[in-house]
């Protein structure tokens, strides 16, 4: 059933509380023909649209430099810096004689002013937190920007802390993420390109690459995944990153999100691209195969032989954290052949008088140890340490002594949490726990044939992932020479001749390397 409407721009001045069952109409209309409305309807409109909203405020000027005088001017109280709208729009606006149809010429304010055809668009900017001049005798809008959104000070890295090199991460302010980048790119290569993204929560989302380094089908890839992304918010770096990877339902992430400026700034340097969200302190980096996980800002602050010792130290945690308890379970009840006698003796021994077999045994302290941790992270950072300490003792000392676990399994348990903590990435950390579970019962039901199983799985799946195009398990497989030189042994400054191939960089020159032409005084001493 079609409803007849009379032509809603024939009496504007009618237009009261009494008619505002029409708003939808009159708005739908206006966003067809693209107008702008009258003057005198412009408050009822955004009442309308805006209601109930407190923080919008509309103000009617009569500047006596104009003729006609009525200017209306519009903003959210909210999101707009008041200093900015009193000083640099109201003052200069009544004290104007420019026409309103040349105030883009002769600006009225030091604030950009850009033209707005249509109401979408004045409502749009409106919630951007910018200021809209309504002027008579032009069927357009004037807009100033004014935004001031509510930010924190830069603080330092809460989940990738560095003992050395830059402590500043990024804030939630887009503005100011760009800024933090800029500081440090003091050259117009550095890129940003704006998207936005969600139907209600519009989030701005920005692609910051350097021009002439990046390979463009990266950036054309990363764009384009971004504008196909339909959603209506919650637009966080999680979300999105969850929205644009190559394999959404795999546990291994193939997108790395970092708070440290200095590590998006490395990645940039690399020919990488870095995605910045509007609200979201943590940045998104790609691509990112797996060793990149294990690489963090610090190592390039440090001394290269100290950082090869640390990145080794990682590799003997991962493994760890990974094989030990299937490799106990299996080699105490399956594999049992394999162990010397006296060792089989002691831990048999140990297990004598125990209610449960070794795999409930590990399995009740992983829920136990998964407990004390999320009771860590709820707590105020003034207690979770205390609890976190003072439970693991009570609790370990109190299991042995109740005859639930055998001390064997504390140690390996306990070894086997702290390795995973060794893990830079917090992200990862949870697709190794899920890895070491299904090892420990493949290890408990198949002995060393099931963990030998699981990870040739693991490394056949490894090997199918991609981020972005690139091989999830470079420089492993494909075998990539280059790239080792920064894997397990951090190489010094002048032996980092070349960019890693990971992201395609267009340019591949050194990094970094000595100096290779003498001082002037080391000239002539040789002659």
């Amino acid at each position: 059933m079609e409803i007849e409407r009379p032509d809603i721009y024939d009496d504007w001045s009618n237009l009261t509380k009494d008619v505002l069952l029409t708003i939808d109409q009159i708005l739908q209309q206006i966003t067809t023909d693209h107008r702008i409305p009258p003057l005198e309807a412009v408050p009822t409109l955004l009442a309308a649209t805006f209601q109930p909203s407190p923080d919008l405020v509309v103000r009617i000027l009569e500047p006596p430099g104009l003729s006609p005088n009525t200017v209306q001017v519009a903003y959210l109280a909210t999101i707009v810096d008041p200093q900015l709208v009193d000083q640099d729009v109201l003052a200069p606006l009544m004290g104007t004689t420019t026409t309103p149809d040349q105030w883009d010429r002769s600006p009225i304010t030091r604030a950009p002013v850009k033209r707005l055809p249509t109401w979408h668009a004045v409502l749009d900017h409106l919630a951007e937190g910018w200021t809209v001049l309504f002027a008579p005798g032009i069927d357009w809008a004037w807009g100033i920007d004014t935004t001031k959104y509510p930010s924190r000070n830069v603080g330092r890295p809460q989940t990738e802390l560095a003992v050395r090199g830059p402590d500043d991460a990024f804030t939630e302010l887009l503005t100011t993420q760009m800024g933090q980048l800029r500081q440090r790119f003091h050259d117009a290569a550095l890129t940003f390109h704006p998207i936005t993204l969600g139907r209600y929560q519009r989030t701005q989302v920005v692609v910051a690459f350097l021009r002439g380094l990046t390979n463009p089908a990266l950036v054309d890839q990363m764009i384009q995944r971004l504008k196909a992304v339909t959603i209506d918010g919650r637009a966080n770096a999680t979300v999105i990153a969850g929205l644009i990877r190559d394999h959404p339902r795999s546990i291994f992430p193939t997108l790395r999100s970092t708070e440290r400026v200095d590590l998006a700034t490395q990645s940039l340097l690399e020919g990488k691209v870095v995605v910045l969200v509007d609200g979201d302190p943590f940045v998104l980096i790609a691509p990112a195969p797996l060793a990149d996980f294990y690489r963090t800002a610090m190592d390039y602050a440090g001394a290269w032989y100290d950082i090869s010792f640390v990145r080794l130290i990682r590799l003997l945690g991962w493994v760890m954290g990974i094989y030990l308890p299937a490799l106990y379970i299996s080699l105490t009840e399956v594999n049992t052949n394999l162990l010397p006698p006296a060792l089989l003796i002691l831990t048999a021994g140990d297990h004598a008088g125990l209610p449960f077999p070794p795999l409930v045994e590990a399995l009740l302290m992983v829920l136990v140890i998964e407990v004390l941790r999320e009771a860590a992270l709820r707590l105020p950072k003034a207690l979770s340490t205390t609890i976190g300490t003072v439970g693991a003792i009570v609790v370990g000392t109190a299991v042995v002594k109740a005859g639930l676990v055998s001390p064997q399994m504390i140690v390996v348990i306990t070894l086997t949490a702290l390795s995973f903590y060794s893990v830079p990435v917090y992200e990862l950390t949870g697709t190794w726990r899920i890895v070491n579970a299904v090892m420990l019962l493949a290890g408990a039901l198949l002995g060393l044939y099931g963990i030998i199983w699981v990870t040739m799985v693991v490394v056949g799946l490894l090997t199918e992932l991609s981020s972005f195009g690139v091989p999830y398990f470079v420089p492993f497989a494909p075998f990539r020479a280059n790239d080792w030189r920064d894997l397990f042994i951090r190489q010094p400054w002048n032996g980092l001749r070349r960019r890693l191939t990971t992201a395609r960089p267009r340019s591949s020159r050194p990094m970094g390397s000595p100096q290779t032409v003498p001082p002037a005084h080391l000239k002539k001493g040789r002659n």
